[in-house]
C-alpha cells in the first residue's frame, strides 16, 4: 500500500491543524537539514502540508482513501464462462487496435511526458481527479490552445503558517552590542539568511532572531550594487524557503510580504503586483503589499509561498509605493561594492544608505546650469528620496559615500563639488551641473 500524506508527515488521520502544521515544520527541518536527503522531499512534504492543511481538499483526500481501502477490500468477481469464448476473439482486436494506434503515434510529433510521482497522484485524488482506472475522458482537438498553469492560490493564513519559522528579524547593533536598528531576513539555505546591505553594513555586530532564537550572524556576501546581503548563521535550524522567480509574475497578480517593520516580529501584509520595473539588471517589483521601515531586507512572496523578491523600499511621500528586488538576483550575488564612477554614467541597480551624517537631509532647490531646469530634491533619514524634476515626479534611494551622491530614482551617480549647510552643487558629467539651495 502506498505511503499516506498522514503517513508522510508523521501524524494520525485524526490529527488537528495545529498539530499537521507542527509535524510539517519538524520534517522540513528535518530534510532541509539532511545530508544526503531526497532533493524532492522538502517539495513533497510541502504538498501534503498544503493539502491536509486546506480543510476541503482534506476532506477529498480522506474520501479518496476510504475509496481506496473499499476497492482492495472488496472480492475479485467470478469469471463469466460465456465471456472466456470472446476472448481470442477480444485479443486479436486489441492487437488490430494497438498496430493502428502505434502507426499514428509515429506520425505524430513526439510531446515531452512529465514524470508523475506517487505524491502527485495523491494530490490529484484529493483535488477530485478521476482514479488511475477510470476511463479516459474524449480526446481534444490538436487546435485546443494550451492552458496556463497557474500556481495553487492559498490564503494569507496558510501562507503565514508555512513560512513565518523562515522569516527573521536581523537586529543591528554598534560595537558595544547596543543596538542601533533593525531589519527583515528570509532564510535560503542551511544557517543563511537574505537581507539588504543597506541593513546589515551598518552594523559592527548582528543577531538574527526567529521565534526565541537568537543567533550571531555574519556578513558572509556582500553585494552592494545588488543592495543585498548573505548572512551566515551557525546553528540557525529554521527551514528554507522555496525561490520562486520575477519572470512567473504578471502585474495584478496577488502577493504577500513578510517582515518586521519597525522590529514587529513576523508582521504579514497582502497586496497585488502594481508593477514591474525595469533596470539595468532585470526586473524591480512595484507592489501594494505595505511595508515599512524595518521591512528591509524581509520576503515578497507570491501565492504558492514561493519567494519572488526582497521587500526594499518605499517611496515615503506617495501611497502603498512599496518595492521589491528580485529573488533571482539572489543566485547572480557577489561581492562587490557600489563602484560607480562619477561621471554621471547610469547606476547598474538600486544602491541604499542614506546619509548617516545627516548633511543633505531635508528639501533643496536646484538649477541645472546647462538644462535651465529647475528641480525639487527631498532627502529623508531612512534613505529614499524623492524629486520633482521638470513637473514630473521621481522617487527611489540615496546614498552619500565620500564625495558620491548616488540616486536611484534618477538612476544616477553625482560628484559633490561643494557642499555646506545651505548650499550644495552637484556634477554629473559633460558641463551638467545642479546649483542647490536648501529650502
Amino acid at each position: 500500500m502506498k505511503t499516506t500524506l498522514y503517513q508522510l508527515l508523521g501524524v494520525a488521520p485524526n490529527a488537528s491543524k495545529e498539530q499537521i502544521a507542527a509535524a510539517y515544520r519538524t520534517a522540513l527541518g528535518a530534510a532541509e537539514n539532511a545530508r544526503h536527503a531526497d532533493p524532492n522531499s522538502a517539495t513533497f512534504l510541502r504538498d501534503a502540508y498544503q493539502i491536509l492543511s486546506n480543510d476541503a481538499q482534506r476532506a477529498a483526500y480522506d474520501a479518496s482513501l476510504v475509496r481506496a481501502q473499499r476497492g482492495a477490500a472488496a472480492p475479485a468477481p467470478a469469471a463469466d464462462a460465456r465471456a472466456i469464448g470472446w476472448m481470442p476473439w477480444l485479443v486479436g482486436v486489441m492487437l488490430l487496435v494497438g498496430l493502428v494506434a502505434a502507426w499514428q503515434w509515429r506520425k505524430a510529433p513526439v510531446q515531452p511526458a512529465s514524470p508523475k510521482t506517487a505524491l502527485v497522484a495523491q494530490k490529484d485524488e484529493a483535488r477530485g481527479a478521476p482514479a488511475e482506472n477510470a476511463p479516459a475522458a474524449p480526446a481534444r482537438s490538436i487546435e485546443t490552445a494550451p492552458v496556463a498553469v497557474q500556481p495553487l492560490v492559498r490564503s494569507a493564513e496558510e501562507i503565514f503558517v508555512q513560512l513565518a519559522p523562515s522569516v527573521a528579524r536581523v537586529n543591528v547593533l554598534d560595537g558595544s552590542g547596543a543596538p542601533i536598528g533593525s531589519g527583515s531576513g528570509v532564510v535560503i539555505d542551511r544557517e543563511t539568511v537574505i537581507t539588504n546591505c543597506h541593513v546589515a553594513l551598518r552594523a559592527r555586530r548582528l543577531t538574527v532572531r526567529i521565534g526565541d532564537d537568537t543567533r550571531a550572524a555574519t556578513v558572509g556576501t556582500a553585494d552592494e550594487q545588488f543592495d543585498l546581503c548573505r548572512l551566515n548563521v551557525p546553528g540557525l535550524g529554521a527551514p528554507a524557503v522555496g525561490m520562486g522567480s520575477v519572470e512567473s509574475l504578471r502585474t495584478g497578480q496577488k502577493v504577500f510580504a513578510i517582515g518586521a517593520p519597525q522590529g514587529l516580529d513576523l508582521t504579514i501584509s497582502e497586496g497585488i503586483v502594481s508593477s514591474l520595473r525595469e533596470v539595468q539588471d532585470g526586473i524591480v517589483i512595484q507592489t501594494t503589499a505595505p511595508i515599512s521601515p524595518g521591512s528591509s531586507g524581509g520576503g515578497l512572496f507570491n501565492a504558492a509561498g514561493q519567494l519572488v523578491g526582497i521587500t526594499t523600499f518605499q517611496h515615503r511621500y506617495g501611497q502603498n509605493l512599496n518595492f521589491a528586488l528580485p529573488a533571482d538576483w539572489v543566485a547572480r550575488m557577489q561581492t562587490r561594492s557600489s563602484q560607480v564612477a562619477q561621471t554621471g554614467r547610469n547606476m547598474p541597480t538600486p544602491v541604499a544608505g542614506g546619509d548617516p551624517a545627516g548633511t543633505i537631509i531635508g528639501k533643496w532647490l536646484c538649477y541645472g546650469t546647462l538644462t535651465g531646469r529647475n528641480g525639487e530634491y527631498t532627502f529623508a533619514e531612512d534613505g529614499t528620496m524623492s524629486a520633482v524634476i521638470g513637473g514630473k515626479a521621481a522617487m527611489g534611494q540615496y546614498a552619500l559615500r565620500g564625495k558620491a551622491l548616488y540616486l536611484t530614482g534618477p538612476g544616477v551617480t553625482l560628484a559633490i563639488e561643494e557642499l555646506s549647510s545651505q548650499k550644495m552643487i552637484l556634477n554629473a558629467g559633460e558641463g551638467r551641473r545642479l546649483v542647490c539651495q536648501r529650502s
